[in-house]
């Protein structure tokens, strides 16, 4: 697997950061689906995770993403989902 750029991984950290202020952020990449997946865990909330597929971190610049996650309205869907897991493609958001 070749590197992401730093850019890209940063602009879903600030995004996350930005919705999920007093949360824990942890990251690591899943070679199963191809997919970097941040971690949301704070006391007393369900564990909130996203997966971010790697031909869109591949596809888009740091601005893209920035649009595309505030677009699908990320933040939102995570705390709507039944079990607070998402996985975001080039397709779009799906629960996972």
């Amino acid at each position: 697997m070749g590197r992401i750029a730093k850019e890209r991984l940063d602009a879903v950290r600030k995004y996350l950061r930005q919705d999920f202020p007093d949360w824990a952020l942890a990251e690591r990449w899943d070679d199963d689906q191809e997919a970097h997946t941040f971690l949301l865990k704070k006391p007393r909330e369900p564990l909130h995770l996203l997966k971010v597929s790697r031909a869109l971190l591949d596809d888009c610049g740091p601005s893209k993403l920035a649009d595309l996650l505030s677009g699908h309205q990320v933040a939102s869907a995570l705390r709507k989902a039944e079990k607070h897991r998402l996985m975001l493609t080039v397709r779009g958001l799906d629960p996972i």
